[in-house]
């Protein structure tokens, strides 16, 4: 291998991690072995590198999530429990409407769900600070005022609304969009203080 590949530039983990991202957003499935080949080294130092398969594919997805995220707080007007469930709305769409997520879940189900879902999983505990920070921008803004921690409530309407969404698409139905955000708004709504309530109710 090594005499091989003399002529090669040193690969680098971050190497690994671009062309992995690229096999993903191209519908490619990510095979460890195909990309230590791809990049001239051992199967083991790759190992070595990325921890393990699912951890690669955390960090991948995550680098598509992320900015999806990111775009859709940027992009959905308002502010409170309205901005943050049509933030969901969208960041949901966004994912499912993703070339690589459709081929992930129809052809590998069981991996892409416990990926996807699982608590522990980089990909889902990443998405849940992520949904924390939100609740708490909005609520050092003013908008909202939550008697339960941000960081409880964003796991348990992300957890919930990640299997309802994901739980359809395997089954081959279409994705309940709608059925999550309600969960989000009835989550949310009871979640805020009664002293908040009542003033946004005057102010509206």
């Amino acid at each position: 291998m090594a005499l091989a590949n003399a002529d090669r530039p040193q690969a680098t983990p971050l190497e690994v991690f671009k062309i992995a991202k690229k096999r993903w957003c191209q519908g490619k499935r990510i095979s460890i072995g195909d990309l230590a080949s791809e990049v001239g080294i051992s199967r083991g130092t790759l190992y070595r590198w990325v921890g393990s398969k699912d951890l690669l594919m955390d960090e991948v997805f995550w680098a598509i999530t992320e900015p999806a995220f990111a775009q859709a707080i940027k992009e959905t007007p308002g502010h409170g429990i309205d901005h943050i469930i049509g933030v969901h709305r969208q960041f949901m769409k966004s994912i499912l409407s993703f070339t690589s997520t459709q081929r992930f879940i129809k052809e590998e189900p069981s991996y892409a769900l416990r990926l996807m879902t699982n608590p522990s999983s980089g990909v889902s505990a990443r998405v849940i600070e992520a949904t924390a920070n939100h609740l708490r921008a909005q609520q050092a803004m003013g908008h909202l005022r939550f008697h339960s921690p941000p960081e409880k409530l964003a796991e348990i309407f992300i957890l919930a609304n990640q299997g309802i969404i994901y739980s359809d698409v395997i089954s081959g139905r279409s994705p309940a969009i709608d059925k999550a955000c309600e969960l989000i708004r009835l989550l949310l709504t009871s979640s805020v203080t009664i002293e908040h309530k009542a003033s946004s109710i005057k102010e509206n």
